[in-house]
């Protein structure tokens, strides 16, 4: 049973939604992605480390690996502002 509570939130088994499932899965979807994300350059970081190249080598990597690292976090972060923005005006038109 759904009932509505002041049209932007509603109950639902026990729990109050504030936003639509859709909203919610896409955010799970990005804060997953930031994990892996953030755990995928732990890995290369220490792989790295322990590689037997030479140091200007290595270093030129690990930035390669930060900057994409940095790109990518810059778009879901934007992301996750527009999804924020979106419930924002949800709750407050």
């Amino acid at each position: 049973m759904i009932a509505q509570i002041d049209r932007h939130a509603s109950f639902e088994d026990g729990r109050i939604r504030i936003y639509s499932p859709e909203l919610l899965a896409r955010i799970q979807d990005l804060l997953a992605e930031l994990a892996d994300l953030d755990c995928s350059l732990e890995k290369d970081l220490e792989t790295l480390n322990s590689s037997p190249c030479s140091e200007p080598a290595r270093l030129s990597a690990v930035m390669e690996l930060r900057n994409r690292h940095r790109e990518r976090y810059a778009q879901i972060s934007t992301e996750l502002a527009m999804l924020e923005q979106k419930i924002e005006h949800t709750l407050h038109p």
